[in-house]
């Protein structure tokens, strides 16, 4: 990996000697071309000009079956190979081209033999006539969306280019010769330099790839130097970013924020899911080893792991950055972005959304780091960050003792990393969960003392109640729920949060009442769903200390201004206002407004009208909040600091104390006549302190019991042993 990278860096690409003039499409899928159903091995060289496919069948393109798009249909198979010819008066007069394919399920493109394009699903040397696919992708113009553009590099073009005679020759193969379809659609257009016209006009869907772009946001430009992006396997590629102090940014520009290298590949499972046109990447930053960097982005502080996130079922653009934006008001920490525009491959890619990842630093999760050596005492009670999720198999943690209608609550690895997190680390934080757990399903589960409130940091469940709820994102509680907990000596208890993954809010969901501003999210999600929320918030919103700090919260909220309607709608304007140039941009190129993408609840013809849908959802949901929060806000009586129960007593006594802070409590049992009769220290890891005091030795009568922390005085109580 490390030798290869290093050969990898030394490929610079070659600059375009030439402008280009205008664009021309040489080849349409409705040209006539040789094709072969292959039941056999394909005949050497069938890919070079020269070979002889007389003997091929003829037929006009698209090919396939399955999905009636195809101008020719073939049989079910496993491949198909075909062929065209086209001429080439000049090739200096040509500087670039784009193959632009729909296509079930991969492919591969020559021109005269060398290789120009690769889809996902054929990877290595070694493809053969009959090799599979390993991606099962379903075409998309039948459907109303555009084929793929793969870029032609210009010293791969120079390559393959010869005036006179050329041939484009092109493989698809399908998952298995069984499979219900199979499509291939190629388009080859070419940038010409000089007036002349020699073929066709391009689709009015072609989009040349972008030779000068100019933004009030910053640029970021990703090269894969023809390499396939993958969702299970990153690559190697190189990203510059443009970001200057005033802007405009232009791809002119020389003076990069970032110009290095990075590991890229696809993420998240709806674009990949529902083959989205507009694809989201992950994004980790690597020197020239192949060894992880942390750098300054846009703003935002040093980190290696970024999500380049395009929204595309979010008409909006802004739902996520909303979200976060709120959640940062609030006082939490919350992923901060950053809107940027995309250039993949010298193509414009649209607008996209710069997220720092969910990290343990001091600027963002600032929790203790745990090491290898955090094995016992307070070393070993923080940090860590696990969430529920879906997951992969490698980062399941354990699922919890109490399953919700039938269905399991797994929870996952994220910091310390699957594979350094130690079984000693695993089963701490697994029982501190596990025990806070089983307290809330106790019948003391809130009681002052013993209730759950021991193991939960308060205000962090009320806060991410609140920002859930009010987004109405359906997939809040029981996917992307991030919880982290310090050392007990910081104070450390389990603390909801950092947010993450709010595309599916604010009425952007046609199911589980995501596109009502009423109800409550917690209790909309089906009882089918394998993802359900844990039983936690049934219990809170039941407890009047929960409910009252929540309907506290909301009115601090509301008198800040944050959470009103003038307060979300001066965000979502400030948003709007930011990308009004770039969201032209992006919706030229992805044409979905007017356009059904799941799991939309409203499709509106222009962007005005999904930001008045957004923003009218937000106005019902507030009001609606406003009318229902259960609770009542008042001053809360301070909490008796000491107490003994019973009392009187026979043979014991259950001492319970609160703490403003953990420490050293020391505890002492005196007579009436002052002589101290019995005296214990102990380290306290909990702001709560529960001691059984075992009496049956002590003789009846009056004793003080006085409680110190830290040496200081803290209180006091009478206690008779009757």
């Amino acid at each position: 990996m490390r030798a290869n990278l290093l050969v990898f860096l030394l490929f610079v690409q070659s600059a375009f000697s030439q402008s280009i003039n205008h664009w021309e499409t040489a080849i349409y899928p409705s040209d006539n071309w040789r094709y072969r159903v292959n039941e056999t091995a394909t005949p050497t060289g069938w890919n070079l000009s020269n070979f002889d496919d007389s003997q091929w069948s003829l037929g006009q393109g698209g090919f396939g079956y399955g999905d009636n798009d195809d101008a020719t249909t073939v049989p079910n198979c496993i491949s198909v190979s075909i062929r065209t010819t086209f001429n080439v008066s000049d090739i200096n007069e040509i500087a670039m081209a784009v193959l632009s394919v729909d296509y079930d399920d991969a492919f591969i493109a020559w021109i005269n033999g060398v290789e120009i394009a690769r889809s996902a699903g054929l990877q290595g040397v070694n493809v053969n006539w009959d090799t599979p696919s390993s991606e099962n992708r379903e075409a998309v113009m039948y459907t109303g969306g555009r084929p793929t553009d793969f870029l032609i590099k210009k010293d791969i073009l120079a390559s393959a280019l010869r005036n006179g005679n050329n041939v484009l020759a092109i493989e698809v193969h399908n998952t298995s010769s069984g499979s219900s379809d199979l499509t291939i659609i190629p388009y080859l257009s070419v940038g010409i330099t000089v007036s002349n016209s020699y073929y066709q006009l391009t689709p009015d869907w072609f989009n040349p790839p972008v030779t000068a772009l100019s933004s009030n946001l910053p640029i970021v430009i990703i090269d894969t130097h023809g390499q396939t992006v993958q969702s299970d396997n990153e690559i190697v590629a190189t990203m510059k970013v443009v970001d200057k102090q005033s802007p405009p940014n232009s791809i002119a520009d020389n003076d990069f924020t970032y110009n290095g290298t990075i590991h890229l590949e696809y993420r998240g499972q709806s674009s990949l899911w529902n083959d989205w046109p507009k694809k989201s990447y992950n994004v980790e930053l690597i020197n020239a080893l192949g060894e992880n960097i942390d750098s300054a982005l846009m703003g935002m502080p040093p980190g290696n792991d970024w999500a380049l996130y395009g929204p595309y079922n979010d008409k909006s653009l802004i739902r996520n950055a909303l979200a976060y934006e709120i959640g940062r008001r609030m006082g939490r920490y919350a992923p901060r972005t950053a809107f940027c525009e995309l250039i993949l491959n010298e193509q414009y890619a649209g607008l996209y959304l710069l997220i720092e990842k969910v990290r343990r630093d001091k600027n963002r999760v600032n929790i203790a780091k745990l090491t290898q050596n955090d094995i016992s005492g307070d070393d070993l009670t923080g940090g860590y960050i696990v969430k529920i999720d879906k997951g992969d198999f490698d980062e399941f943690g354990w699922a919890s003792p109490y399953t919700h209608n039938g269905k399991p609550i797994n929870f996952l690895w994220h910091y310390p990393k699957p594979e350094n997190i130690l079984p000693v680390q695993k089963n701490y934080i697994r029982n501190y969960i596990t025990t806070f757990e089983n307290t809330l399903n106790s019948s003391y589960w809130n009681d002052p003392f013993l209730g759950y409130y021991r193991y939960v940091n308060m205000a962090s469940a009320v806060d991410y109640f609140l920002v859930n709820e009010l987004s109405k994102n359906i997939d809040a509680y029981r996917i992307s729920t991030f919880l982290h907990k310090d050392k007990d000596s910081k104070g450390g208890k389990l603390t909801f949060g950092p947010m993450w993954d709010y595309d599916l809010t604010f009425g952007n969901a046609n199911y589980y009442s995501g596109d009502s501003p009423q109800g409550w999210v917690f209790k909309s999600i089906s009882t089918d769903d394998y993802y359900q929320p844990p039983f936690w918030w049934d219990k809170f919103t039941t407890d009047d200390k929960f409910n009252n700090m929540a309907r506290c919260r909301w009115e601090e909220l509301k008198s800040s201004g944050l959470l009103t309607r003038t307060g979300v709608h001066a965000i979502i304007d400030s948003m709007t206002t930011l990308i009004q140039d770039a969201r032209i941009r992006n919706y030229n190129t992805f044409n979905s407004l007017g356009v059904w993408v799941w799991p939309n609840a409203f499709v509106g013809s222009t962007y005005e009208q999904e930001v008045n849908y957004l923003k009218n959802f937000v106005s019902s949901r507030l009001l609606w909040l406003d009318a229902n929060l259960p609770g009542v806000c008042k001053d809360e009586p301070n909490p008796i600091m000491i107490s003994a129960i019973p009392n009187p007593f026979n043979e014991y006594f259950d001492l319970r104390v609160i703490l403003p802070e953990v420490g050293q409590i020391t505890l002492k049992l005196t007579s009436i006549s002052g002589s101290v009769v019995w005296q214990m220290s102990e380290n306290a890891t909990l702001t709560s302190f529960v001691y059984r005091y075992q009496a049956q030795d002590l003789q009846k009568g009056i004793y003080i019991l006085t409680a110190y922390l830290n040496g200081k005085y803290l209180g006091a109580v009478k206690v008779i042993k009757g």
